[in-house]
């Protein structure tokens, strides 16, 4: 497809015919031999053109084209002949060809297409801000099969591709010679094939391919497993560089051998080496994707759509905090520059790592915070008697006094209770700081009040322990309690529930974080700088309405709006 020039402007058409463009440029290759793997294209392309048409208003000749074009996919299906569906998708390439042609000569004023295209120029950073809803599926060297596997990796679209972010690291920069290996050592070498030759073992079922590998300082050999077809690649005099780990062979340490070897192929033709020569990325690995697949996509989705993401972060907020653009941020985690400090690498600890973990944290405090202001504007309809009998008689029954600590967060506890709002709060302390005796005086306080109340414990060991203990002071409240068990049978819950007279429910665990950069123990130094800087940006901005925060609040929104569930766990 033409690609914009400086003289021609990357309008939002543009950007959104991109987007229509891809999955029928995928499906017209190699004469419609994927016209199989696409199953969704007639649904898709009428949907985003309707879409268009309600978002905006063109000139009368584009939106005849894209009427025409919504005509072409209504009934695209999989029943029609092969040459009527490669005459639909001919005819839908010289229609996108001749939109772009009518969107230069107008020039439309640029408004908010499907593709949500801000062009404010105070908004964080340009870019589009759809890579988040478009499927790897279409990325060339993907495909159906490989997408379904790439969901065990969840990765979905391109942006969770780009946030995959490598566990750990290996320096293949630093090229030893041959003449020095020693069984043990994890190297890279650079020489020439000196033979290349596949076998096979006794029983047929396993494929080896023995490649002699020389330079000025000596020779060794390299055995690939079932891949026959490195006899072609691998010919005698090309020259390799190789990297993986030494190993003694049969003939003895004078020929040394090197096991899992990565290889890339050096040529005046070829492109920077990848995998071998500089600091490589090890990503997480399934069956069916490897490392070395993970590290050719995302080479591949940077230089495609590198800079297309739009950077969230407000330009005010990263030059105060001195944090690198989100490209640079992306390319350089992925594919660190020669001389990186490996240390700082395996440790998350780089600017590109720190730049990236910042966004995620900053996204779940604000979130965070919305949640939490939420819930302290929303009215309850329960109200405790401060003043119930029973708090007098536990007081009593006691056999301690209360510290000046613990009476003073049962009194905050107590005047949260009674409030109009619902209470938000975290009781934090050191093992035998006196957290289970304010936890009952709460429980005392609602029972005292006409409620009912429950003490949870993540261990059924620990629930068993808290029964034993408090049981005998609740009773002498008059207060029935009962130890209600996760593992217990259905129907003795079933008897407990109805004991109970009301609907119980168990603990469960809401909005814990899937960071694929941050680590809350690790960073935790930037994660109270990002609650700081959430808790700034909602004063100053309490919607996020702003043109600058305006990618913010969508990202988001797309990211925690309905996960979590509890502002309690700010």
């Amino acid at each position: 497809m033409p690609a914009p020039t400086e003289s021609s402007p990357h309008t939002p058409l543009q950007e959104w015919l991109d987007r229509i463009a891809r999955p029928i440029e995928f499906a017209s290759r190699d004469a419609g031999a994927h016209l199989g793997a696409v199953t969704n294209l007639s649904s898709f392309i009428s949907s985003q053109v309707l879409s268009a048409l309600r978002q905006d208003v063109y000139s009368k000749a584009i939106e005849a084209r894209l009427i025409s074009l919504r005509d072409l996919f209504v009934d695209f299906q999989p029943a029609l002949p092969l040459d009527e569906q490669r005459r639909r998708l001919q005819a839908a390439r010289l229609l996108i060809k001749a939109l772009r042609a009518l969107d230069q000569e107008n020039l439309i004023p640029q408004k908010d297409l499907p593709t949500q295209v801000s062009s404010h120029p105070n908004v964080a950073g340009a870019g589009r801000s759809d890579l988040w809803n478009h499927s790897v599926r279409f990325i060339k060297g993907v495909g159906p099969k490989r997408t379904n596997v790439l969901q065990r990796l969840q990765i979905a679209t391109v942006e969770d591709a780009l946030w995959t972010i490598p566990w750990r690291y290996e320096d293949r920069s630093i090229m030893t010679p041959i003449g020095n290996l020693v069984p043990g050592m994890s190297v890279s070498i650079c020489g020439v094939i000196g033979s290349c030759e596949a076998k096979r073992t006794r029983n047929r079922r396993l494929s080896l391919v023995e490649v002699g590998v020389e330079d000025q300082s000596g020779r060794m050999q390299v055995v690939f497993f079932n891949q026959p077809y490195l006899e072609e690649m691998l010919t005698v005099g090309t020259r390799v560089m190789m990297s993986g780990r030494v190993i003694a062979d049969r003939q003895g340490w004078m020929v040394p051998r090197m096991e899992v070897a990565q290889y890339e192929v050096i040529g005046e033709d070829t492109e920077s080496t990848l995998h071998v020569g500089r600091i490589v990325p090890i990503y997480h690995e399934t069956k069916g994707w490897t490392s070395r697949q993970m590290r050719m996509l995302v080479r591949n989705l940077l230089a495609d759509h590198g800079r297309e993401v739009v950077d969230h972060l407000p330009m005010s907020l990263r030059a105060r905090l001195r944090l690198i653009p989100i490209h640079d941020a992306l390319q350089d985690v992925h594919f660190p520059k020669t001389g990186t400090d490996l240390q700082l690498l395996e440790r998350g600890k780089t600017p590109a790592h720190r730049r990236l973990a910042f966004e995620e944290l900053l996204l779940l405090q604000l979130a965070l915070a919305s949640r939490h202001r939420a819930v302290h504007e929303e009215p309850k309809e329960l109200r405790f008697n401060s003043q119930t009998p029973l708090l007098d008689k536990l007081g009593r029954l006691l056999p301690f006094c209360l510290t000046a600590a613990q009476d003073r967060v049962i009194r905050e506890i107590f005047q949260d209770m009674i409030s109009p709002r619902p209470m938000n709060r975290l009781v934090q302390g050191d093992v035998g700081s006196g957290k289970t005796a304010v936890a009952l005086h709460a429980l005392v306080l609602a029972c005292g009040s006409g409620y009912q109340a429950a003490l949870m414990a993540p261990t059924e060991i620990l629930a068993e322990q808290h029964y034993r203990n408090l049981s005998g002071t609740l009773q002498a409240l008059g207060l029935r309690t009962t130890l209600v068990r996760g593992g217990e049978k259905s129907s003795v819950k079933k008897t407990q529930a109805a004991q109970l007279a009301s609907e119980f429910f168990g603990l469960r665990q809401w909005g814990m974080p899937e960071f694929r950069v941050a680590n809350l123990v690790r960073d935790a130094d930037l994660l109270e700088q990002a609650r700081q800087e959430a808790f700034t940006l909602l004063k100053t901005d309490p919607g996020l309405k702003e043109p600058a925060h305006q990618e913010l609040r969508a990202a988001m929104l797309r990211k925690w709006e309905k996960k979590l569930e509890l502002g309690s766990i700010s």
